[in-house]
């Protein structure tokens, strides 16, 4: 049997919350969920589609579920949220499929708080 190599401690997710409303705006119940995101203390990226993270993973979980129900306490009745893992081993830093080598200080991908 093989062996595999632990993941790395920082992962990127991304999220989308979908909240439905009886009455309102979704897009003001979005920006409560977005909020949650910029207290969080993790660098982001808020796109058209949804929000990408870096972080550790159970702290960007936590995020989510907070962002989750920041949507219920701004009167979403039900929300969806698609959620999206990207992690990699040590090993993985020369490969093809590495998404980090995009990010740089050049391209401000990420807001740092």
């Amino acid at each position: 049997m093989t062996t595999l190599s632990p993941a790395e401690n920082e992962v990127f997710l991304a999220f989308q919350v979908i909240p439905r409303l009886k009455e309102g705006n979704n897009f003001e119940v979005v920006d409560k969920a977005i909020e949650v995101v910029r207290q969080a203390d993790v660098p982001y990226q808020v796109g058209a589609m949804e929000t990408t993270m870096t972080g550790e993973l159970n702290q960007l979980l936590d995020i989510v579920k907070n962002a989750q129900q920041a949507c219920y306490d701004a009167g979403a009745l039900e929300v969806i949220t698609n959620i999206k893992i990207h992690s990699r081993t040590p090993e993985a830093t020369d490969t093809f499929c590495t998404y980090h080598r995009g990010v740089t200080p050049a391209n401000h991908m990420f807001v740092k708080k």
